[in-house]
């Protein structure tokens, strides 16, 4: 009898011990999950503030090219506009001129 005795201290010992083995080892994983999420929660706002910058760049590059091809066509629409008035204004002198001579014919 004592011997089973001393068997069941034994046992129950090493039920205690690997009862707090699994507690430390919970403990542990906790820990070590925590650590984890902290680093995802951290790589993930870095990984946004860098795709937020990244998208910051690329459209302020898509408006400076519309804005420079909105630029060009103005130009080119300035010029179109300069060549009309010239001839316009070649036209408008001839035609005082010519009412000019007319009246000054007698």
């Amino acid at each position: 009898m004592e011997k089973v005795w001393e068997e069941l201290k034994k046992i129950e010992a090493e039920a205690e011990k690997i009862l707090g083995d699994a507690q430390q080892k919970s403990k542990d994983i906790l820990a070590l999950t925590q650590l984890n999420s902290e680093k995802l929660a951290s790589n993930s706002k870095n990984y946004a503030e860098a795709e937020g910058q990244e998208f910051f760049a690329s459209a302020v590059e898509e408006a400076n090219r519309k804005r420079d091809e909105q630029l060009k066509a103005n130009q080119a629409a300035t010029e179109k506009l300069k060549r009309q008035a010239v001839k316009r204004m070649e036209r408008a002198v001839t035609a005082v001129v010519d009412a000019i001579v007319k009246e000054a014919k007698p």
